[in-house]
């Protein structure tokens, strides 16, 4: 067992676990409920499935409350305390299970020593608030083991606690039609689970129209955060945000190159070794890659090799579409509610590259004054 557990081992933990958390919930009570059942079928369903969602949304805190069980559910299970142990327990040692499963699905370390550590705290206060028999039973697995618990929600509000005494910054990122917008922000605020940031005016509109805040990871966060916004000050630039989890990933910084949204319905054709077209409309471009959604597949699957047609405006104005023909392989596609969306690395030759950098450019361009458009309707 690993001793020597770091902090950014506690907040890529954290992180990793936030998010299997949020996925995994329902299939947890399903598996709790029915453990229940067979344990007893004259319990009421519902009120297990609250047990059951207090139990999970506890799992990882420190500051765990028995009180938020129903207290007749309690008075029923108390009567057994083996058959307690043995329902949170097995229903525990499935959610280590999926855990594993969900870690090696995401490519993410699992921190197992962690997750033993807090799985074990969480079942020993079980164990000792509902159950007393094992009170002089129990063997503690490690003393220290509230040191290394991870309350995710308040080491996250600790930190910024950190930056706000360090006079640091955090640096936001919202995407807008495509086109990033980030700047740093000064924590000026910090009111429970609430926190307030003075920013700059496009990046406080950026966010408002986004609907989410998204912070850059730094020295004092291992991974990227997202939050709510709790309420916007056009008059004072100032944002207050809550509900901070971490994210394993922010997709907008692994881009390359600007990926904007078209002004346009361009129509685009994708062709591949003769075979049928399949047409549809251009979601966003870049210089090395776009998207296409489209209610037709014709046989297209990631790794095909396509050649892509589309036009696009004359950023002159001259009323001339600029034809763009390149070559191209499929790297997702995304079906929703019968549509595909084929996100793809393109291969442009160089008058394809100057034609589409020029429209990027002026695209760019045009996005950020609509940008201002808005931010002007605001504090209006």
């Amino acid at each position: 067992m690993k001793t020597d557990i770091t902090q950014r081992d506690k907040d890529n933990f954290s992180a990793n676990a936030t998010l299997f958390l949020q996925e995994f919930e329902f299939h947890f009570i399903e598996y709790f409920v029915s453990l229940c059942g067979s344990y007893d079928c004259a319990i009421d369903k519902s009120e297990v499935r609250i047990m059951a969602s207090s139990i999970y949304k506890n799992i990882f805190k420190c500051d765990f409350d028995i009180t938020e069980f129903k207290e007749d559910l309690l008075v029923k299970m108390q009567q057994d305390g083996v058959m307690v142990g043995f329902l949170v327990n097995r229903s525990l040692f499935y959610l280590i299970e999926k855990y594993m499963d969900f870690a090696k699905s995401k490519k993410v370390e699992p921190h197992i020593e962690i997750l033993i550590l807090c799985i074990n705290r969480f079942i020993n206060l079980i164990e000792t608030k509902i159950s007393k028999k094992y009170v002089t039973s129990v063997l503690r697995f490690d003393s220290d083991a509230s040191d290394v618990i991870l309350p995710s929600y308040n080491t996250i509000i600790e930190l910024f606690r950190k930056i706000k005494e360090e006079n640091q910054t955090v640096t936001f990122l919202n995407l807008y039609q495509g086109v990033p917008i980030s700047h740093k922000a000064d924590i000026v605020k910090i009111e429970g689970e609430n926190i307030s940031f003075s920013m700059e005016k496009l990046q406080e509109i950026a966010m408002k129209l986004d609907g989410n805040a998204f912070i850059i990871k730094n020295d004092y966060f291992g991974k990227h955060i997202k939050a709510d916004i709790v309420y916007s000050d056009f008059i004072t630039n100032t944002v207050t945000l809550n509900n901070f989890i971490y994210l394993l990933n922010m997709p907008a910084l692994q881009r390359e190159f600007v990926r904007v949204h078209p002004d346009i319905i361009a129509k685009v054709y994708l062709s591949q070794d003769g075979a049928q077209q399949t047409s549809g409309r251009l979601y966003d471009l870049s210089m090395n890659g776009l998207g296409v959604v489209s209610s037709d597949n014709n046989g297209i699957v990631v790794g095909s090799k396509v050649i892509v047609d589309f036009e696009l405006n004359d950023v002159l104005a001259t009323n001339v579409k600029e034809k763009i023909e390149v070559a191209g392989e499929v790297l997702n596609i995304i079906e929703y509610k019968g549509s595909y969306r084929y996100c793809m690395r393109i291969f442009p030759q160089q008058e394809m590259c100057d034609k589409i950098a020029t429209y990027i450019n002026q695209r760019e361009k045009d996005i950020l004054e609509n940008l201002q458009d808005e931010l002007r309707d605001y504090i209006a």
